[in-house]
């Protein structure tokens, strides 16, 4: 009897209790407590300094250079660390083939030189005497077919012979006076020597067979990988029997002017309010903040990238875009400096216009924010008439 009805009011009780005391701490943790003094409120940040990655390159940049004619390397005539002037060699290609074809060229060159001399140089003195020979009898047969034929006449009108007879000496003055005039113009065309169409269509072919031949110099010429300006060998990453190839992942050479250097810094797009040309930039070395160089501005590259050069940094971004600005070095430097040397670069920051602000403070709002925006009319729904 005493189990059955007093734990049973007992569990009510203790379900009771806990439900209040839930209750109570719920709304005295939404009371706000008002501090006594408020807290001082932080004023926005100003950019003071703008800092970048740099990166030490030559004064003309540094210049890949690779081979636009595949084939195996040849002969290489320098190696890092030389100067070359605009013009020098640096490696060849394997020429045997090309040689081979200049050869074939220059001889077919040759020939087409030969025959438009041979058209130019005509006639021949050997060949005047047969002709004019051929002439001079066909002049004396002419004349005794032309008496024969006098004389026939003759005796045909006195009815002394046959018509047949006087026929036949006729025709044969008629094929000995064509054969004269052949004669005559074979002999004639010899001594005005070449015709002129001729002589062009063979000075057309020589010109032809020229041009073969320099068209197979300038391939030769292109196996020969020369330097396009004056700089220093940066790095050499061609072997002797390597083949070069026209895609390559590395460049073959790379030639720079180490005598004056740049540094390439990448400014963030976040960062770029505060960029002025005309700002004071001083950099550092790695790791070295008390080793600083000031640092002259050259120029800006008008197009913002994708940031390529990375620092290494764990906490760097990847994913943003930067605008690389170039400035130079000073000749005296208390070290020596690098082509591909990383640099920390740090450029005073601009002054914003007056009335314009670059922080947000706590009262700001996104654009439009302060527009209200107009309600939405709900869609009326037009009742159609139907016709009975």
């Amino acid at each position: 009897m005493f189990n059955k009805y007093l734990l049973p009011l007992v569990a009510v009780g203790g379900l009771s209790f806990a439900v209040f005391y839930t209750v109570v701490q719920a709304r005295q943790s939404t009371e706000q407590v008002t501090p006594i003094i408020p807290p001082p409120s932080r004023p926005p940040t100003k950019v003071k300094v703008i800092a970048g990655a740099g990166l030490i390159e030559a004064q003309k940049e540094n210049i890949p250079i690779g081979t636009n004619v595949p084939g195996v390397v040849w002969e290489v005539f320098i190696k890092k660390g030389d100067y070359v002037k605009k013009g020098d060699p640096l490696f060849r290609i394997d020429e045997r083939d090309l040689r081979s074809q200049l050869k074939v060229r220059e001889a077919e060159l040759a020939a087409s030189q030969a025959q438009l001399h041979k058209l130019r140089a005509a006639p021949r003195p050997e060949d005047v005497p047969p002709l004019q020979a051929a002439f001079d009898e066909s002049k004396a047969r002419l004349a005794d077919a032309e008496a024969a034929v006098a004389r026939t006449e003759k005796l045909y009108n006195r009815q002394m012979i046959a018509a047949s007879d006087y026929d036949k000496d006729r025709f044969t003055f008629y094929a000995a006076k064509s054969t004269a005039a052949k004669a005559k113009a074979d002999l004639e065309r010899l001594l005005a020597g070449t015709w002129k169409e001729d002589l062009d269509v063979a000075a057309a072919s020589v010109s032809q067979a020229q041009s073969q031949v320099e068209s197979i110099k300038i391939e030769l010429d292109r196996l020969t990988v020369r330097a396009l300006a004056d700089g220093r060998v940066l790095q050499l990453n061609v072997r002797l029997g390597q083949f070069a190839a026209m895609t390559w992942k590395e460049p073959m050479v790379v030639l720079g002017d180490v005598d004056r250097l740049h540094v390439r810094v990448d400014i963030d797009e976040n960062d770029l309010p505060y960029f002025e040309k005309s700002a004071d930039a001083v950099a550092t070395l790695k790791g070295r903040p008390l080793v600083r160089f000031p640092l002259t501005f050259m120029y800006v590259e008008p197009y913002v990238i994708p940031k390529q050069s990375l620092t290494g940094s764990n906490s760097e971004r990847v994913d943003t875009r930067v605008l690389q600005v170039v400035y130079a070095l000073p000749d005296d430097r208390p070290v020596d400096l690098y082509v591909g040397e990383q640099m920390d670069v740090y450029l005073k920051a601009a002054t914003t216009p007056q009335g314009i602000s670059l922080e947000a403070g706590p009262d700001a709002s996104l654009p439009f924010d302060d527009i209200p925006q107009p309600a939405l009319s709900k869609p009326t729904s037009k009742k159609t008439k139907t016709s009975r």
